[in-house]
């Protein structure tokens, strides 16, 4: 499996799927994938999360894919026998973290302050996820590269393709899209609106890549 933070740099976009039945679920990541998305988050914050994530996992077995929305040491075990492999958290859940490490899983912790960034990147986060970015902007970033200049960082929260260039800009090595990304009639999917959204994030996300820079 490849190191998750190189994967993070490398694609930029990890694509949050949320609320996505289980049967839309593979098409869905393809439809993605065809735009140039690599990196998938399933959210288990509902039902559909565990069944989507094994759906996705059988379709797609070398897919860089985690579980999002861990908040218990409990539902990490189930993501990782769902085939998650890498944990994402909502906010700094230390039990979670340390079974990512002991279990040899990636880790996207969340946090927001300074003391929780610094804290999920001691606990073993490839980037942390600073959750909600939109409530701080790419600003906040800016200023956190002045005390934490390696500290990989990770925008996620209002995140979209108006915006995605200022956060990488910022200093944000990606950013973890979820609405403005996959958000659809589960009805009756526009699978071709899908695509053509995707390829716009992956269009801003190269506009904002800085030649040179590695955070």
């Amino acid at each position: 499996m490849p190191d998750l933070l190189s994967e993070v740099r490398r694609t930029k976009i990890l694509a949050i799927l949320r609320g996505v039945p289980a049967r839309h679920a593979p098409k869905l990541v393809e439809t993605l994938r065809g735009a140039g998305t690599e990196l998938f988050e399933v959210a288990l914050s509902d039902d559909l999360g565990l069944p989507s994530l094994r759906a996705i996992r059988a379709a797609f077995p070398d897919l860089t894919l985690g579980a999002g929305t861990v908040v218990t040491p409990d539902l990490a075990r189930q993501a990782q026998g769902a085939g998650a492999t890498f944990l994402v958290t909502p906010h700094l859940v230390p039990d979670v973290n340390a079974y990512a490490r002991e279990h040899g899983l990636g880790l996207l912790s969340g946090a927001l302050t300074p003391t929780e960034i610094y804290t999920a990147h001691t606990q073993g986060s490839a980037a942390v996820k600073v959750f909600p970015a939109s409530s701080l902007g790419p600003d906040y970033f800016r200023q956190l590269r002045g005390p934490y200049p390696h500290l990989p960082l990770l925008a996620v929260g209002g995140v979209d393709a108006r915006n995605l260039k200022d956060y990488l800009q910022a200093g944000a090595v990606g950013a973890g899209v979820g609405g403005a990304l996959t958000r659809a009639d589960w009805t009756n999917p526009d699978w071709a609106g899908l695509r053509r959204r995707a390829a716009e994030l992956m269009q801003s996300a190269q506009d904002g890549f800085i030649p040179g820079v590695t955070l």
